[in-house]
């Protein structure tokens, strides 16, 4: 340990010796590395060894935060006064090492690593990782944390090894926990490590388990790092929140208007906490930014971008001691009027119609408007963005805070950065002609690259069927599309999903409620739209599933009711058969809802033009039926 202390304190440091200390302190990880030592100084690397707790390596996560920082200050200087400083710290890897051993974990992992997804003990794990103690030094340390943050609220965010790297992205298989940190510091304290032991323990969540077996990563000793990071806002009575949040992608995988270059990126934006610009949220719209052309919208009159816009907002609230979600007409009381004019627009319409019933009030919905228009933001983001894509050699995703504590003066504070994963294009030409073998024919809804694939099942949910379906039972068709999932993972086989309405929504009422480990077999996704009964499909753009999505590689689109959809047939598939009852004969019932068709052998395909924007599903016509 002297000698490490030893080279730390050193003014200048030879590249081996850089490379000694950020392979003990950041990564190994070669391409991470490589950014790392190009523009660490040894004064970079001793502020990230001062605030770390513990000691091993920092996480993925926390580097690219770190290297985010870095280079927007070493390349585009002209921004500093726009970035908040980041005050995080960070839990260094050997705390959860020796976090394992302390509480009889090391050999139950190691037995998961063994048994991979045939271990049984995974709840047992999981409850050990959530009541175990910590060795006293680190709580020593974690109270010197809480005394930096003072009654500010934190957040503790995983940043494993794997995590936001060039392999993995990881977006929200780990929980990041919302620490209130009010009360004495003995509560303070306790609060501080439960929160760390439940992001430990969701190192054994589902889909975190099955992220890892798809890329084929079980055998991985992941190690978990983690990352404390001041939650940016201001204080409101009993609430607490940001004026804004969101996430931005250097690279727009979807044309949402027709003269949108991809290349320049978007932000999703919504005002208070981020986690409802990464979350999917039924009945709430986040502000949609495409970076070239930011103040074009997709809702052309006041009452539709009324319609389409954020209702709820989520905040932490004091007086329950948690993260919460409260209407925007509450929150909008509590606000500045220069921060209503940075994230609120006034429905003019529906103020003149109240007036004409001698009700005379101020009409405001959440738009972000203000940020939209605030060239020097957009200009800053994009230019971001854009420097950051070189840097890493392939697109990023980044999120991010806006204060607005004063009048005129807004800063960013950059909480994330992670490089996509990008796929090669093929060339590919869809050809003229061939209507009646098309299932769909749709545009502006495409992934990020040009591909032809071969299908084997295309799953479809009947839409008049789940409509009618009881409401209590509508999870079960969840339920079933994990099971189907789970079978053809065993086969290898390439699926196509047919839902109505929206994927992943938590309500049924509004879609099929699932998670991305009950879809991760499938490379084609499309929502449905279905008027009739209401089912409308609202690609969830930038959100922890979309994250998925984009990284596996699988194409996502809607099949709307509008001009976007020249060709939708489903009747067309009634030609294949449907080996639902085959596979699940005890499930009479849910077969009138699940269709699934066997079009294997038949030369169905799925041909995405990412250059046009269109997507189209070929239906073969050697039917094997």
């Amino acid at each position: 340990m002297n000698g490490w202390e030893e080279l730390m304190n050193k003014e200048e440091m030879t590249e081996d010796e850089k490379k000694i200390v950020c392979n003990s302190l950041m990564t190994t990880e070669a391409r991470m590395e490589r950014l790392i030592l190009k523009l660490f100084s040894p004064e970079d690397f001793r502020k990230v060894w001062e605030r770390r707790i513990g000691d091993g390596l920092i996480g993925g996560k926390a580097c690219g935060l770190l290297v985010a920082r870095k280079l927007i200050k070493v390349r585009l200087p002209e921004f500093g006064e726009f970035i908040e400083p980041h005050h995080s710290y960070f839990i260094g890897s050997d705390v959860f090492c020796k976090f394992l051993e302390q509480n009889d974990c090391v050999e139950l992992r190691e037995k998961h690593r063994r048994e991979k997804e045939h271990f049984k003990e995974a709840e047992e794990l999981k409850s050990r990782l959530r009541n175990g103690v910590f060795p006293e030094y680190v709580r020593m340390q974690l109270k010197g944390v809480l005394q930096h943050y003072d009654n500010t609220p934190i957040i503790v965010r995983s940043s494993s090894f794997l995590e936001d790297g060039y392999g993995n992205a990881f977006s929200g298989k780990y929980e990041s926990i919302f620490c209130m940190n009010q009360g004495t510091e003995e509560e303070r304290l306790q609060e501080l490590e439960d929160a760390v032991r439940q992001v430990y323990a969701s190192t054994m969540n589902p889909s975190a388990i099955e992220y890892r077996r798809k890329r084929k990563l079980l055998d991985v000793d992941e190690q978990m790092a983690l990352l404390v990071q001041k939650v940016e806002g201001e204080r409101y009575g009993d609430l607490y929140f940001p004026v804004a949040a969101g996430m931005g992608c250097s690279y727009n995988p979807y044309k949402w208007m027709e003269h949108m270059n991809p290349d320049a990126g978007m932000l999703r934006i919504v005002v208070g906490l981020g986690t409802r610009a990464v979350e999917r949220t039924p009945g709430d719209y986040p502000r949609l930014v495409g970076l070239d052309r930011a103040q074009a919208n997709i809702r052309t009159t006041i009452a539709e971008r009324h319609k389409f816009s954020q209702r709820q907002v989520d905040v932490l609230d004091f007086s329950q001691n948690r993260l919460t979600t409260k209407p925007l007409e509450m929150v909008i009381q509590k606000m500045t009027d220069w921060q209503k004019k940075t994230v609120l627009s006034r429905d003019s319409d529906a103020e003149y119609m109240l007036s004409q019933r001698r009700q005379f009030r101020k009409v405001y919905f959440a738009d972000c408007q203000g940020l939209v228009e605030n060239n020097e933001f957009i200009r800053m983001m994009r230019k971001i963005l854009k420097m950051l894509e070189a840097e890493y050699e392939r697109p990023v995703d980044v999120e991010f805070a806006v204060k607005n504590s004063e009048a005129g003066v807004w800063k960013v504070n950059l909480l994330q950065c992670r490089p996509l994963q990008t796929a090669a294009s093929e060339n590919v030409v869809i050809p003229e002609g061939i209507d009646n073998e098309l299932l769909f024919d749709v545009r502006r809804t495409s992934m990020r690259r040009s591909k032809k694939e071969s299908l084997d099942r295309i799953v479809w949910v009947d839409p008049q069927a789940y409509y009618e379906y009881p409401y209590a039972k509508k999870p079960d068709v969840g339920r079933m599309i994990s099971q189907i999932n789970q079978r053809y993972e065993e086969e290898d086989k390439k699926l196509m999903l047919l839902v109505p309405g929206r994927i992943g929504t938590s309500s049924p009422e509004l879609g099929v409620p699932v998670v991305y480990a009950d879809i991760s077999q499938f490379i084609a996704i499309c929502e449905v739209a279905y008027s009739k009964a209401g089912y409308r499909p609202e690609l969830s753009y930038g959100s922890h599933m979309f994250q998925d999505l984009v990284e596996a590689d699988v194409y996502y689109g809607a099949i709307n009711e509008n001009s976007k959809t020249r060709l939708y047939q489903p009747e067309l598939l009634k030609k294949f058969p449907d080996v639902f009852l085959e596979l699940w004969p005890e499930e009479k019932e849910l077969s009138n809802i699940i269709k699934v068709f066997d079009v294997s052998g038949s030369g169905t395909s799925l041909l995405l033009d990412a250059k046009d924007g269109r997507a189209v599903c070929r239906l073969g016509m050697g039917s094997n039926g």
